[in-house]
This record gives structure tokens, sequence and C-alpha cells, in this order.
């Protein structure tokens, strides 16, 4: 058996993120997908408050499956390099290979409030800092609504040697 990877699909909103991940999970058995926004939910109260309680929920789901053996893919934005750090991490210490991966992509405007914006900026000044810090990142370009090119270019990052 192969040692098994994270895959930290990184990216601002609507990138194409989940879309990819969720793809990637119906062509490839065993593989988790350890989705922020999923995470949240299963905690009671308001998700907005669970940020912290859902990053450790996730790391920890992470390390069990990557410990069982099988891959993780994480559609999350990331844009602090402590946080990366964290994936990294857990990834090392569970004898897993980070791949690193993230998206160029049009923000949908739709997923995001208004009252969000400036927030959003935030979060990219963040991203393009974690993407200049981290240098074997793969950058892929992603085109709303063209989801087939996207994921072609997605595995041939994850997997070069099988034909597209």
């Amino acid at each position: 058996m192969s040692r098994p990877r994270l895959v930290l699909l990184n990216g601002m909103p609507g990138s194409g993120k989940s879309t990819l991940a969720r793809r990637y999970l119906s062509e490839h058995a065993g593989v988790l997908c350890v989705e922020d926004a999923e995470l949240r939910g299963w905690i009671g109260g308001d998700p907005a408050h669970h940020a912290e309680a859902a990053r450790h929920l996730g790391l920890a789901l992470a390390r069990a499956h990557l410990e069982a053996g099988y891959d993780v893919v994480v559609p999350q934005l990331v844009s602090r390099l402590e946080l990366v750090a964290g994936w990294e991490d857990v990834a090392r210490e569970a004898g897993a290979e980070l791949v690193e991966v993230v998206l160029h992509g049009a923000v949908v405007e739709s997923r995001v409030p208004d009252d969000a914006v400036e927030h959003l900026v935030e979060h990219a000044h963040g991203l393009a800092d974690v993407v200049a810090a981290r240098p074997h990142v793969h950058r892929l370009v992603t085109r709303h609504g063209d989801v087939d090119s996207a994921y072609r270019d997605l595995l041939d990052v994850l997997d070069p040697d099988v034909p597209a």
C-alpha cells in the first residue's frame, strides 16, 4: 500500500474546492473529505461560533484516517501560515504526504455577503502570503462552469501516472 496523502485544496470562496473534492471522492474509494462547514454543523448552537472546535475536530479526523492508511482531502480556505502548519503536522505525524493545491479562480460573488467583503480581502492577502511562503504549492486556475478542466488539472497533480 502506498503512503497516504493529505490533500489541502486551498482557495477563495467559489474557486471550486468543494466541487473538486466531491468529484475526487466519487472516483477514489476510501478517501475522506474533511470540510470545515460540515464539521461546524455537527456542533450544537450557532456554527459561526465553532471555528476553533471544528478545526480541532478536522485535524483529529484527518489524523485518524491517515493513520489507517487512507487519503484525506481538505477543501478549505487556509489563509494563515500557522493553520497550514497544523495540517502539515498532522500529515507528518501520520506518516502521510502533504499535497498543497491552491485554486486560483474568480470569487463567486453570490457566495460573499456584502458585510463580509472586507474580511474576504484580508483572506485574499493571507492566501497570497501562504502561497509566497510555500513554493512547493501546486497552483491551478479554475474557471466558473469548467469543472472538467480543473478536475483534469487536479488529477495531473495527484495521479500524474494515471491517464485522464
